[in-house]
């Protein structure tokens, strides 16, 4: 936007109208201090709440702040200087008017300060620079307008950004679009880590994720330093991020062309599906690039905790003092000296030691729990045609993107063993033995068992992410008596560890105050879409005000506001659809 320089002096009032939103005002009410200030409107204007606007201020700065707070107030409660407010922009307003508006209220505007920035000059097009920190409040009765794009980027500290990715665009109530990145240093540590999307279904905060994951991916993708894990955990909803969205809309691909992103979608993408019965895949979809993905007892034997639940706990039946045995007995010979190499041998092995079985109820107890997992096709004693996940996830390179499906799983239980596995392989990625052993040679199996040794060329992706939605399920909220699943600690694990190597989570839920709370106090940064009062008003939110609360809760489908360390306030995005292929409902 062009903006002239106002001077009392030279500047008619008919030359900077279209530039002009309001006049700074101060009484015993609405005060100015050096975080924030009120305006009063011009009539005719319209703004809205997560507006940026700018007031010229002393020695050569420019006060930049968002609009927080609306409201209509009686004329007799501050004093309006009557330049932007008389008989001339009474007239333009309505000529028909022969009252003057402030007679029927004037409107004003709450805004909190972002920053207070020197300009070079403020009639050319040079950019904003930085230099003393000045930060005296605003001077009463003077201009206010829409900020421009360089003063909002500068208000977000984006000149300072290194490695930026583009995570949406500012759209404010003028039309002007401002592009806004995030650097890699917020998104993927070391400065912080984690994001997580919040909002009532249907308001695009999956979208919004994916959005992101796209963006990210298209920056490091060319140098394999990213590799991609999604969760599918809603019918074939992410079954189809290889397919090339069709119809994409005019407004998305405006802004593809703004946030300078290709409208492409994800490539090198393998799926692995649940194995069913017949060894075919349980899904709701089977892409044409799948694998099938089961678990044989030698795979999850040291780690059989993680189909506990919280329910499962029981001091009467000490579960994981058979689990603990299994790990560190492995592998398993009965009395007769026959391996146990299988589920099915497992359930037939009864030589527990007696301190480890106290009595026989405990026992039968635990073939009851493992019988009802036996159950499930995805456990199997010999696998032919599918694959353990787990080998997968320690090979996976940059450039790479897994889906795994668990969407069909009929069980919580499961679900959350294919996730805490996949947490754990993870770990075990990043370890020093493994790092070791990856230095050196790496043991793989062949489909058929036969051991190989093949010399690793291959180094671990410099990021790698991983999508969970809906993680409540995975995450619960647990009240301080209550303990933890195995899965849930590991989901923890990984987040803590995450920030000092780069495996960032990015989890979606409705309502954070489903989740577990470490979740959000790991968390760096919050994206929040359309929620209401009630949940806003948990503790979940403690780092929005009031107000910004009464703003989320009547924004519409499509809209994001961000809460970021390196903002000084939170900030309102929209962004366009992920351009993979999308099926109607």
């Amino acid at each position: 936007m062009t903006r002239e320089k106002y001077t009392d002096d030279n500047t008619s009032e008919h030359a900077i109208i279209s530039d002009i939103i309001g006049k700074t005002i101060e009484s015993e009410k609405y005060q100015i201090t050096m975080d924030e200030f009120w305006f009063s409107i011009v009539p005719g204007k319209i703004i809205g709440p997560f507006d940026f606007i700018s007031v010229e201020n002393i020695y050569n700065t420019v006060t930049i702040g968002i609009v927080k707070e609306l409201r209509t107030i009686k004329s007799s409660d501050v004093t309006i200087s009557n330049q932007y407010f008389g008989q001339n922009y009474r007239l333009r307003d309505n000529p028909n008017n022969k009252e003057n508006y402030t007679n029927q209220g004037i409107r004003i505007a709450r805004v909190a300060v972002m920053t207070n920035a020197h300009i070079n000059n403020i009639h050319s097009d040079s950019k904003i620079t930085t230099g003393m920190n000045i930060r005296m409040p605003v001077d009463i009765n003077k201009t206010v307008r829409f900020a421009n794009e360089k003063e909002i980027l500068i208000a977000l500290g984006i000149p300072k950004m290194e490695d930026p990715v583009m995570a949406g665009i500012i759209e404010m109530t003028n039309g002007q679009q401002v592009t806004i990145p995030i650097a890699m240093s917020y998104l993927a540590g070391p400065d912080t880590a984690h994001i997580n999307a919040t909002g009532v279904s249907g308001n695009l905060k999956t979208s919004y994720l994916m959005f992101l994951l796209h963006s990210m991916y298209q920056k490091l993708a060319k140098n394999k330093e990213v590799a991609i894990i999604i969760f599918n955990t809603r019918e074939d909803d992410l079954l189809y991020i290889h397919e090339r969205e069709e119809n994409i809309t005019e407004r998305d691909s405006r802004l593809y062309k703004n946030l300078q992103i290709s409208p492409d979608p994800f490539d090198n993408v393998t799926y692995f599906l649940p194995r069913g019965k017949d060894g075919k895949p349980i899904s709701v979809h089977v892409p044409s690039n799948f694998r099938t993905y089961s678990f044989e007892l030698r795979d999850i034997y040291d780690r059989l905790d993680l189909l506990l639940s919280s329910e499962s706990y029981d001091p009467r039946y000490n579960l994981y003092a058979i689990i603990n045995y299994i790990y560190e007995s492995w592998p398993l010979k009965d009395k007769s000296g026959n391996v146990v190499n299988s589920w099915s041998d497992l359930l037939r092995y009864a030589d527990y030691p007696p301190e480890i079985v106290g009595h026989k109820s405990m026992y039968l107890h635990f073939l009851r729990y493992l019988q009802k997992f036996k159950r499930s096709s995805l456990f199997t004693d010999k696998r032919e045609t599918s694959i353990y996940i787990g080998n997968e996830i320690k090979k996976i390179k940059g450039g790479d993107v897994y889906v795994i499906d668990i969407a069909m799983i009929p069980t919580l239980e499961v679900q959350s063993l294919v996730i805490g596995d996949v947490m754990k392989n993870i770990d075990e990625l990043y370890s020093y033995r493994y790092s070791f052993e990856e230095e050196h040679s790496l043991d793989q199996e062949s489909e058929n068992g036969i051991k190989i040794n093949i010399e690793s060329k291959q180094s671990k992706p410099k990021y790698i992410f991983i999508f969970i939605d809906e993680i409540n399920r995975f995450l619960p909220h647990t009240h301080s008596l209550e303990q933890r699943s195995p899965v849930a600690e590991q989901i923890i694990k990984t987040l803590i560890a995450g920030k000092s190597r780069n495996t960032i989570l990015l989890s979606a839920q409705q309502f954070k105050s489903a989740v577990d709370p470490v979740l959000h106090e790991n968390t760096g940064i919050h994206m929040i879409a359309k929620l209401g009062l009630s949940e806003l008003s948990t503790s979940s939110y403690s780092m929005l005000d009031d107000i910004t609360k009464g703003n989320i809760a009547q924004m519409d489908k499509g809209e994001i506001v961000m809460v970021q360390p390196a903002i000084r306030y939170p900030v309102k995005v929209v962004f366009p659809r992920p351009p993979f292929k999308r099926l109607s409902r």
